[in-house]
């Protein structure tokens, strides 16, 4: 085994090449198969203290540790946060839940004057200080007590060490705090992703893939645009350890199998859904496979049940989009009236290592010849603006599809029609080895007599940092005022955000992180993104208001950060 100051930095910059690249090719029983696979490949590279998997210490739920997704709630007020256990100190991952409105009223108020503060008790902070190392810092331009004139308002300032592992002016906020952290609980280790469906009925639905165990996990969750939910913030059956019943996690029970009899294949990494949450599709990374589950919100308790199972798909397949439904077919598949425009709900799938995106159609029970719902492969569109392909990230943009639906009078199918053919923005994260780019492209149309079907064609490539692990749409605060459209990359490998600006076609700002950016959630409605740091295990708060000094830069963290074991 190598000595630790030759496989440390490996093994963490490497997260991403072993989170996609493990071959456990055997199926041992349920649910120790992909668990034991893993620990073996985990073990056979980590560093050289060579620690094994805790078969019995439950993990700590207050705790952020080696966080993989974020999720947020529609109006902004709930943050959630799946954690993956990935040194295996503990026996099991968490899911938590974070009270978004709460720690917005701890962060920091912007000022260019005292004016902008409040009169007696604060004063805005223009001058420069010194940090405790004796470094000189520029005003921080935000408004603080007028008598202590403390711009972390007793957090602390941090040493310029610090500021390398976590930037940010200021020490974090406690992830332990009760008015912060209002649930968690216990979900299978190496959680890869987390998505997040409005429940029409109120509140909402969280979905994770989980590599241990091989399953999909799934919880209901309070809160959102819509009132209602369960009594708890987070609801998967848990008990008094906090672990999710066997109900909310699919895949690992005996009776669990498609009507073909199909079980869940191992390694599910990626996932995404229909808007409307119908539909989830899993990505399957050493099998060439994907799995659809179908998600019945008329039967809440039953829970997102395994349908079909798409195999002989290139290997490694990784990430996955759903594409947006134009209006007027939503409005059709509403209806009770017979289908006629002949789409097809479409979900595009990346692989690793091949420069090819792969469109996937979804038919549901009504589509379907025998009422059973299935995925069927149609176009796979080339990549031809790069010559090494290796996609971590795919976000699409209807918003211009979507601005056109809004103009048009309700029920004007003509007008709907219209806008249907209107083209979608794609942005894809490409990670070829010692770079990175964001590929630019649109959707095309297949020209026939009805309302179109989505092909991908990328046109355009922007660098990037080396290492983009994650790309999301989301909008920025102007100079105006004004919400304006842009692209988020986190590089892992890297150690930043990029941000950038699609109608100008310029990278706007590069906002310097932590190690290990992972997961990215944007809330424009408050010119705020959060950014899961997998390295040290927290969370940062970045600040997209233009017409603030700190635009582009981490103003707070949520969690202490915490090295990895064998990190010195």
């Amino acid at each position: 085994m190598l000595p630790v100051s030759q496989t440390k930095g490996l093994v963490i910059k490497s997260f991403w090449g072993l989170f996609q690249t493990s071959r456990a090719r055997t199926k041992p029983h349920r649910p120790a198969r992909a668990l034991r696979a893993l620990v073996s490949y985990v073990l056979a590279i980590n560093t050289g203290s060579c620690f094994a998997p805790d078969d019995g210490r439950e993990p700590p739920l207050d705790r952020i540790y080696f966080p993989t997704g974020l999720a947020l709630s529609p109006d902004g007020n709930r943050l959630y946060l799946a954690n993956s256990d990935w040194d295996l100190q503990f026996n099991a991952g968490s899911v938590q839940v974070y009270d978004t409105g709460r720690l917005r009223e701890l962060l920091p108020r912007h000022c260019d004057s005292d004016a902008d503060c409040e009169a007696s008790a604060e004063r805005c902070d223009l001058a420069p200080a010194a940090d405790p190392n004796g470094v000189q810092l520029a005003g921080s331009h935000w408004c603080v007590d007028a008598e202590t004139l403390d711009p972390c308002r007793g957090l602390g300032l941090q040493s310029a060490a610090e500021r390398l592992v976590a930037p940010g002016l200021c020490s974090a906020f406690e992830s332990r705090d009760p008015e912060l952290l209002l649930g968690s609980v216990r979900i299978g280790a190496f959680a890869t992703d987390l998505i997040y469906r409005e429940n029409p009925a109120g509140g909402g639905r969280l979905f994770a893939p989980v590599r241990s165990d091989a399953t999909l996990h799934w919880m209901d969750v309070r809160g959102g645009t819509i009132a209602g939910g369960p009594e708890r913030e987070l609801e998967c059956g848990q008990g008094a350890s906090g672990e999710c019943n066997a109900n909310h996690r699919r895949g690992d029970g005996a009776t669990e199998a498609t009507p073909e009899g199909e079980g869940l294949p191992i390694e599910p990494f990626g996932l995404d859904a229909t808007l409307d949450g119908t539909a989830v599709v899993v990505t399957h990374q050493t099998e060439g496979k994907v799995s659809l589950f179908i998600n019945d919100w008329q039967r809440l308790e039953a829970g997102p049940e395994l349908a079909f199972v798409l195999e002989d798909l290139p290997a490694l397949p990784l990430h996955i989009s759903s594409i947006p439904i134009p209006e007027v077919v939503q409005l059709e598949r509403a209806s009770d009236a017979p289908r006629r425009l002949g789409y097809q709900p479409g979900f595009w799938l990346a692989f690793r290592g091949i420069p090819f995106i792969q469109l996937i159609r979804y038919f549901d029970a009504v589509d379907a010849r025998d009422g059973r719902p299935f995925l069927e492969r149609a176009f796979a569109d080339r990549l031809t603006t790069t010559s090494s392909s290796d996609i971590r990230g795919m976000a699409v943009d209807a918003s211009t599809r979507t601005a056109c639906e809004v103009a048009c009078a309700p029920g004007d199918l003509p007008c709907l029609s219209a806008c249907a053919g209107i083209a979608l923005d794609v942005f894809l994260a490409n990670a070829p080895p010692f770079s990175g780019s964001l590929l630019i492209g649109k959707s095309t149309s297949v020209r026939r007599n009805e309302i179109s079907n989505d092909r991908l064609q990328v046109s355009d490539m922007v660098a990037v940092d080396e290492g983009p692990s994650r790309t999301v749409i989301g909008h920025i605060t102007d100079e105006q005022g004004q919400l304006r459209r842009r692209v988020f990359v986190a590089s892992f490998d890297s150690r930043s955000v990029t941000i950038y600006d699609p109608e100008a076609r310029v990278v706007e700002a590069r906002v310097a992180t932590g190690r290990g950016p992972t997961a990215l959630a944007i809330d424009g409605a408050n010119a705020l993104a959060y950014v899961a740091h997998f390295t040290d295990s927290y969370v940062g708060v970045i600040d997209l208001d233009r017409r603030h000094d700190t635009f582009g830069t981490i103003i707070r963290a949520l969690g202490q950060p915490s090295a990895p074991r064998g990190d010195p």
